[in-house]
């Protein structure tokens, strides 16, 4: 029973990551295109696209964005402020620049997620059909492990690189702006653990091999 149980896990996750790899070409495809069409589109002067970039606020040695109490507090209470925050800046906007680079950064991350999904589409592939424990598997999943790796500093890059182009067109905000996203720890260490597995998995298979040739 439990061996049936684990045939349709498998089989339920690699749907889903054949799902999620079909969406993920998908979405891409509509962006090319999105940008591709653009520059006709943006020929009506009538026009009006947005572009989104991650930002930060609240970085500079003064508060920069102030809290308000409805209410009278029942302790005493001083400055209230927000210190340091992070959310996603979105602008209504004709130019054709402007969305192209913040599309353009997007691109750059799906693009590496394109890739994570493809390398764990494979790896359910090899499990499913019962060979997990190969040196194809094990080379699979170093490969997800730096690909993870690559995507937890090359996706925030290409945000802050267009963040910072976008907010240096900008004339004075406020709050004032800083490019963001910052990095994401835990997805840094998930590739740290998936390597850690890959290291596991080929020494596995190495102590097999030496078993087999004692026999």
């Amino acid at each position: 029973m439990s061996g049936t149980k684990n045939v349709r896990l498998v089989r339920f996750l690699k749907g889903l990551m054949d799902f999620l790899y079909g969406a993920m070409i998908f979405a891409i495809a509509a962006l090319i295109l999105w940008v591709s069409l653009m520059p006709l589109i943006s020929r009506n002067s009538e026009f009006i696209g947005s572009a989104s970039i991650p930002v930060r606020i609240g970085t500079g040695s003064d508060p920069q964005l102030g809290v308000s109490l409805l209410e009278s507090p029942v302790d005493k209470i001083g400055n209230i402020y927000i210190e340091e925050g992070e959310g996603t800046l979105f602008i209504e906007t004709n130019s054709m620049y402007l969305i192209a680079v913040a599309n353009a950064a997007k691109l750059v991350s799906a693009l590496g997620l394109l890739y994570v999904f493809h390398l764990m589409r494979k790896i359910m592939k090899s499990i499913d059909e019962g060979a997990p424990f190969t040196a194809e598997a094990s080379s699979q999943i170093r490969r997800l492990g730096y690909a993870v790796l690559a995507v937890s500093f090359i996706g925030p890059g290409a945000a802050t690189i267009a963040a910072m182009e976008i907010l240096n067109r900008l004339p004075n905000t406020a709050p004032e702006f800083v490019a963001g996203p910052t990095y994401n720890v835990e997805v840094l260490l998930a590739s740290l653990l998936i390597l850690l597995l890959a290291h596991i998995w080929s020494y596995g298979l190495d102590l097999e091999r030496e078993r087999a040739l004692t026999v």
